[in-house]
């Protein structure tokens, strides 16, 4: 759809000066730019945002009217610029997630959240397909949230679990008569972040036990946030009760990315290039891939073939994420590096390899890439490594505790 929209800009151009008139199309529209059309809307792009805002204001009606009677169909217009964010400059990771019209409801929301602002809950339930980024917006949260240790929401950094960690702690404190002190962990005032809740589905146990949590946190003033892959209402066998729990927070959904936040993800990426001589490559990838962030970044790299660039992103480059796990978890376990990757067995050493490799696994390496990195072990091993931490896991608070402030 590209060629055709820059087609009927070009022709619309005449049309645009005559009824604007030659001054004002000189001084704000002749420097737009069209970038995409999709579901009935013109994106188009300023070079600045005085232009888009000056545009939105007076002219948007009129490019909507000419545009939508060249190309035969009812069109909107969105304005866009370069100032809203430095594409060449801009870092995609779990750090700095990209915001647009799927995600921005979430996004305020957790902006708010937080920044220690007033809200008319402390449930929060974010929901959306896989490959959204509803990890990635979590993982953001806590870091705005100063989740490193610092802990400056409650009383410390937030208690994170995914659905399948959380029933591995229970299984295990249900066999040793401990359900009662697990119950205390989660409800202490620090913030608790459930992720993959849809996994709860089937698990009537361990159901019972999230909503007796879930009641006791809700008059704190700690947030619990929630998220899964489906609506409450859609979860599979999921206990009426608890449902009605998860309903009487806010409740939100977080879609693939749209045409903008498509754009600005495959332009991070791209870098520089993507305002000169890759411009209209990335534009057309924003415009035919439609889906989420890992279909958006396996087709950038397709294109890209064998000339990826050499400053890569955390997302493409797993040994930058792989160092700045290491380095954390050397310096929170007070193990040196050297050791870490070396062949030592100490508990100490042995225990920080244990959660580094489970680290960087949740961070998306691969098993291969960990072993490699981690002085040339076997995929099999760091799945050991993993698995070994998981069950140490479900035993320890004061490991999870520290698992928690190295996320």
């Amino acid at each position: 759809m590209l060629p055709v929209l820059e087609e009927c800009w070009t022709r619309v151009q005449d049309t645009l000066s005559e009824r604007a008139g030659k001054a004002a199309h000189a001084a704000w529209l002749a420097g737009l730019r069209p970038v995409m059309l999709e579901r009935g809307t013109v994106y188009l792009e300023a070079p600045n945002q005085m232009v888009a805002d000056r545009v939105r204001t007076l002219f948007r009606p009129l490019l909507a009217e000419v545009l939508s009677q060249d190309i035969g169909t009812t069109l909107q217009v969105e304005l866009q610029t370069h100032g809203e964010a430095a594409f060449d400059e801009l870092e995609v990771s779990p750090q700095h997630p990209v915001v647009d019209d799927g995600n921005r409801t979430a996004w305020l929301v957790l902006k708010n959240l937080a920044g220690g602002r007033p809200l008319p809950s402390n449930l929060f339930y974010f929901h959306g397909p896989s490959g959204v980024g509803k990890t990635f917006l979590l993982r953001w949260w806590r870091e705005q949230n100063g989740d490193r240790g610092t802990g400056r929401i409650g009383a410390g950094a937030a208690m994170v679990f995914d659905l399948p960690a959380l029933l591995k702690a229970f299984q295990a404190a249900h066999q040793e008569s401990r359900v009662g002190g697990l119950h205390d962990e989660l409800v202490q005032q620090r913030p608790l972040v459930l992720d993959e809740f849809h996994r709860i589905a089937g698990k009537p146990k361990l159901q019972a036990f999230v909503l007796g949590v879930l009641r006791a946190r809700e008059t704190g003033p700690s947030p619990t946030v929630l998220a899964a892959r489906w609506h409450p209402n859609d979860v599979r066998d999921l206990e009426p009760t608890l449902a009605s729990s998860c309903m009487a927070g806010f409740v939100a959904a977080i879609e693939r990315p749209g045409p903008i936040g498509r754009l600005r993800y495959l332009r991070a990426l791209e870098g520089a290039p993507s305002r000169n001589g890759r411009a209209a490559a990335v534009e057309t990838l924003a415009q035919n891939v439609v889906g989420g962030f890992p279909e958006l970044r396996a087709a950038w790299a397709a294109s890209r073939g064998a000339s990826l660039p050499k400053k890569y992103l955390e997302l493409i480059d797993p040994a930058r994420v792989f160092a700045r796990l290491r380095d954390r978890t050397a310096e929170k376990c007070a193990v040196p590096v050297q050791e870490l990757l070396g062949k030592r067995q100490g508990r100490a050493v042995s225990r920080a390899r244990k959660v580094l490799a489970y680290l960087c696994l949740q961070n998306g390496l691969s098993g291969s890439e960990v072993g490699r990195f981690l002085g040339g072990r076997t995929r099999a091993a760091v799945s050991y490594m993993a698995l070994s931490l998981q069950d140490e896991l479900a035993q320890s608070a004061e490991l999870r505790t520290l698992l928690e402030e190295l996320q």
